[in-house]
């Protein structure tokens, strides 16, 4: 795992929860789905993807670091994917305080 938390399968990289950077994961690549293991727990599950050189992040692996780092949310490719696919999590909304999906600017949210 790589120090943005991600790992790298067959050319593509999938996020995985940052808190494990530094340890070593297992991944299980199957015909629709890649899952990530730390140890026997369940980690990361995310749908596969085919072409090459893509990524895969979910928000929710990155809602750590962007908390104690506010000014990173802005850009955060995580942030652009979840908007795309409609899965900005009400947990982050709350934790930005945006609505709608739109995270206030960087440094304005409520204990940021």
């Amino acid at each position: 795992m790589d120090r943005f938390g991600q790992i790298s399968v067959r050319t593509n990289r999938y996020s995985v929860p940052v808190r494990l950077i530094g340890r070593t994961v297992r991944a299980m690549l199957h015909a629709s789905e890649l899952v990530v293991y730390d140890g026997q727990q369940e980690v990361a599950r995310h749908e596969r993807l085919i072409a090459k050189g893509k990524a895969r992040l979910d928000l929710d692996h990155y809602l750590e670091a962007l908390v104690r780092k506010p000014g990173a949310f802005p850009g955060a490719t995580a942030l652009e994917q979840a908007r795309s696919t409609g899965k900005f999590a009400p947990v982050a909304r709350r934790l930005v305080g945006g609505g709608e999906g739109c995270p206030r600017r960087a440094g304005t949210a409520p204990g940021l």
